[in-house]
């Protein structure tokens, strides 16, 4: 079967089928702020190190259908009720007209059509930001009005990827969620564990006026969790419950109702997901990204990020296939194992028993010289810090901590 296509005019591969034997997963942003996002939209976010300053729950071994860190549903009213479903497939696995993911160079853009709605996301995380932002585009491509609403998801993980998973006493009760209402109106959902409540919060907004909230997931699924990803009670409602979580497992859900589609038109709105000493530390950031050219702009510095480092070094050939690996995804491969080695992906879990090895990081080193010697530089400092004085060195170290095993 074919499952999607190489567009080497984009510089992307374009999966036509969301159901891929395994997750096909692209990295967005660097160590510093970054992660995964998968080909339906989950995302595994982090801040420095995925093992000790993990943002998003996603679970790497659940079935390919099942919710994984984030997702987005758009609810239809009909005159039986609501229509929920994903333009994402997953969680919902409702049957879609089309779906196209384009897995490009630090970004992933999913658009699909499903009944009267054709979605239009770009994923990505700006140059230097310590947020993740989606740009949602919802379009009315049937002949009559429709109301459609947005609700984007987050499900967060205790800071400490590993104990997310190990402690069911204590982890659930340090996990907190709060409101911000700004003077603009505008609403904020915070989320923290309390002991880092002074100094590593995370925070999950958009552009748009919100009608609804959830930041519990019990309240979200509904029916004590009988509810599921795929059919979440909370969207039978007309609104969201307006949960603050003071303990257990944490959500962001915000709940936009933009009002009557007319056909061909095409409403837009902005998430921002990130982590910050405070929320008065990430409003700049903030206030920044809610602005639609700003996004614009930040995905073409990142254009232009991309361009000139591939131009450093290129090879032309006889054959087109080749040239787009030795020029594009070869490159690309290496400045993603700059950044992470093999710390973080679907077969090096992220949660600490390996780290940053040594002689990977060595070999990622030499695959990017010509490329980002500054970066490269970076590194080899990192590595010889863990190195000792007789020459050898330690086999892998943590990034945030540096200890070394």
């Amino acid at each position: 079967m074919q499952y999607g296509y190489f567009d080497n005019s984009a510089r992307e591969y374009v999966i036509t089928d969301p159901k891929t034997p395994v997750k096909w997963i692209n990295y967005i942003g660097t160590l510093a702020f970054g992660g995964f996002v998968d080909h339906t939209g989950g995302a595994l976010l982090c801040k420095n190190d995925p093992a000790l300053n993990r943002i998003t729950k996603y679970i790497s071994q659940m079935p390919a259908g099942e919710f994984k860190g984030t997702t987005l549903y758009i609810r239809v009213k009909a005159p039986e009720g609501y229509q929920v479903f994903s333009p994402f497939f997953v969680p919902c696995l409702v049957p879609y007209q089309s779906f196209e993911c384009h897995v490009g160079l630090g970004y992933m853009r999913i658009v699909s059509r499903v009944g009267a709605i054709e979605s239009d996301v770009t994923i990505f995380v700006p140059r230097g930001a310590d947020c993740e932002v989606r740009r949602i585009r919802v379009k009315n491509i049937s002949n009559g009005p429709v109301q459609a609403d947005i609700i984007p998801v987050v499900e967060y993980t205790h800071f400490d990827a590993l104990k997310q998973l190990t402690n069911a006493d204590w982890v659930p009760q340090t996990m907190q969620s709060e409101l911000v209402e700004q003077a603009d109106g505008q609403k904020v959902l915070l989320q923290y564990a309390f002991m880092r409540k002074q100094f590593a919060i995370n925070y999950f907004t958009s552009n748009a006026a919100v009608d609804s909230f959830d930041t519990d997931r019990r309240a979200f699924l509904g029916a004590n969790e009988y509810g599921t990803w795929s059919r979440p009670f909370g969207l039978l409602n007309e609104q969201l419950s307006n949960s603050i979580a003071a303990r257990g497992d944490n959500i962001a859900a915000l709940l936009h109702r933009p009002g009557l589609l007319q056909p061909g038109q095409t409403h837009e709105i902005i998430t921002l997901l990130g982590q910050a000493g405070s929320l008065v530390e990430a409003q700049p950031t903030i206030d920044r990204y809610r602005k639609p050219e700003a996004v614009e702009e930040a995905l073409r510095e990142q254009a232009v990020f991309w361009e000139q480092f591939l131009n450093r070094q290129q090879v032309n050939t006889p054959d087109p296939a080749l040239n787009a690996m030795l020029n594009v995804h070869n490159p690309h491969q290496c400045y993603i194992t700059l950044n992470w080695s093999r710390y973080l992906s679907y077969y090096q879990l992220g949660y600490g028993a390996r780290g940053i090895g040594f002689r990977d990081s060595s070999q990622d080193v030499m695959g990017v010289l010509a490329l980002a010697p500054d970066e490269a530089q970076a590194l080899m400092r990192k590595l010889l810090g863990v190195q000792r004085r007789n020459g050898s060195a330690y086999h892998q170290f943590n990034p945030l901590s540096m200890i070394a095993s």
